[in-house]
């Protein structure tokens, strides 16, 4: 497929559109979870760790496609609220494994719908047809393009039983 060069329409380049929808999809995070005081990054964080229990601090930056330096701000921001703990690895002294804590949990039990609202006002303007086709396509360009990231997504291992 050809796109558009710099001396068509800038406004229709995917870069800008992508970039476009992702301050919007932003704007409405926080206006949702404004009272929360939580950002999406920091949302992420907790339903990882919800779902997936303790990780260390660089797997737990790779599964949600963050570089070292930005974990570890949106780590430590979590944990001066008491709503994750860091602590040592057994296996690796230089090692954090994170946790949520029981006021985090508290904090996504509460939260939880409300992104889910803040969801469904992003995808407002489509129908779920289209949702359904855009939330594909979005999930293909980004794995396809995955190792092209600064951040690239990284699954953790599954440790043997």
């Amino acid at each position: 497929m050809q796109w558009p060069n710099m001396t068509s329409s800038f406004a229709g380049l995917p870069g800008h559109l992508l970039r476009r929808c992702h301050q919007i999809a932003v704007a409405i995070f926080l206006d949702e979870c404004s009272i929360y005081d939580l950002t999406p990054l920091q949302f992420a964080v907790l339903i990882v760790l919800s779902e997936q229990g303790p990780q260390d601090q660089v797997s737990l930056g790779g599964e949600i496609a963050l570089d070292r330096t930005t974990i570890t701000v949106v780590v430590r921001n979590l944990e001066e609220r008491g709503l994750i703990v860091r602590d040592k690895s057994g296996r690796d002294q230089r090692s954090k494994i994170v946790s949520i804590t029981a006021q985090g949990q508290a904090v996504l039990g509460v939260v939880l719908p409300v992104v889910q609202h803040a969801q469904t006002r992003i995808m407002a303007p489509l129908t779920a047809e289209e949702g359904a086709q855009l939330l594909k396509l979005l999930e293909k360009l980004a794995e396809g393009n995955n190792e092209l990231s600064r951040a690239p997504v990284r699954k953790r291992k599954a440790r043997p039983q």
